[in-house]
């Protein structure tokens, strides 16, 4: 574990402390021994593949029968893929997301800047902080609600097919494995979401310092290049950072766009059809998780690149007129058209992760329900 990670671990201001603490305790956080997490995923992975294996089993087998044990049955293997997925990205990209931590210990500190940007800054950051433990408290009490289930309603709180004597074994195996939803599936949205929160507050940051840039006809040339040279150097440094935070998070982009589409189209589908209560608001409560999950990846996303374009506008809008100086001129023309090209976040260059992209997503989950309801009453 390196110093700069522990601090970060271990300082309460930091935005990533409660997502860090969460992945932490569900085992999976990238500065722990490697052969423990490798362990963990190799029970929890194969936990996840007999559900899934027994999930499709119901499938195959009550398709022609009985439609709703066999949406349920689906909505079971969505979520084995999607745990997959996650836990997958959580062990092999740990070393970029741990490099990606330690990077972050390099970022501005809120802190040091006073006025309006230091309001603005704390405000966002605070803000962000409690959404991402009220999304905790929801995705525990989806993850309650599910386990419930066995006693509520004597099935599992995840439905697939369940040989003969295998009821307790498989409820047991359910309610462990909904904890490691909670901790590392949850820990993962948390962490992503705190890492683009942190790139629009220091992108915030660099568009003040340099829209208060001090240019005069008569300015010591030295030191206004030092100060240029920091700013330009630091916006390199964010820029490649939002490359590499790109880089270990694709994987994540690409399984969330359809695993959420599959997902939210069955939810909804199952809570619109009559029938028992406790298994519609379930299945709702399921829902509002994964939308609220996707939103943790597309509306951060969406700021960042907002938040990068400013930075240009603020170069703009600096007293750049009072300089005389051609180099520095030429200079700020440089940054501004840095600032000008398109950055994309992307799952491999096929999906890019932006608000219009969750709004496609919620436009095909109700295109989805709509043919999942025609196909009933067919």
């Amino acid at each position: 574990m390196t110093h700069s990670t522990v601090n970060m671990f271990l300082d309460p201001d930091d935005i990533s402390i409660d997502s860090l603490k969460v992945l932490w305790y569900g085992g999976f956080h990238p500065v722990l021994n490697p052969v423990w997490t490798s362990f963990l995923l190799f029970v929890n992975v194969s936990l996840w593949s007999l559900l899934l294996v027994l999930a499709l089993i119901g499938v195959l087998t009550s398709y022609k029968t009985d439609l709703f044990f066999t949406a349920e049955c689906l909505q079971t293997c969505i979520l084995t893929v999607h745990v997959i997925g996650k836990f997958s990205v959580l062990h092999f990209r740990k070393n970029t997301i741990l490099n990606l931590l330690n990077k972050k210990s390099q970022f501005w500190k809120i802190g040091e800047f006073d006025g309006q940007v230091y309001i603005d800054s704390s405000k966002v950051s605070h803000f962000i902080k409690k959404m991402i433990r009220y999304y905790y408290c929801l995705i525990f009490s989806v993850c309650l609600f599910f386990d419930l289930q066995p006693f509520s309603t004597g099935r599992l709180p995840t439905v697939c097919y369940v040989p003969q004597g295998w009821f307790k074994f498989l409820t047991v195996a359910i309610w462990y494995l909904s904890y490691t939803v909670g901790l590392n599936v949850a820990g993962t949205d948390g962490l992503f979401c705190s890492l683009g929160i942190s790139l629009i507050v220091q992108f915030k940051l660099l568009s003040h310092k340099f829209k208060t840039v001090k240019f005069f006809e008569n300015e010591c040339e030295t030191k206004l290049w030092s100060e240029l040279k920091n700013l330009v150097d630091y916006h390199n440094f964010l820029l490649s950072y939002c490359k590499e935070l790109n880089r270990a998070f694709r994987d994540v982009f690409f399984v969330q766009f359809f695993i959420s589409i599959a997902s939210a189209s069955v939810s909804v589908f199952i809570f619109m059809q009559p029938g028992n209560w406790t298994n519609r608001i379930k299945f709702l409560l399921y829902f509002v998780a994964e939308m609220m999950e996707t939103a943790f990846y597309c509306v951060p996303l969406e700021f960042v690149v907002n938040a990068a374009h400013e930075v240009g506008k603020a170069v703009y809008e600096s007293e750049w007129y009072k300089t005389r100086t051609i180099g520095v001129r030429k200079c700020l023309t440089v940054v501004l058209a840095r600032t000008q090209k398109a950055m994309i976040f992307s799952g491999y260059g096929l999906i890019d992760i932006n608000l219009r992209t969750y709004l496609q997503i919620c436009k095909t989950v109700f295109t989805f329900y709509t043919y999942l309801n025609s196909a009933k009453k067919l």
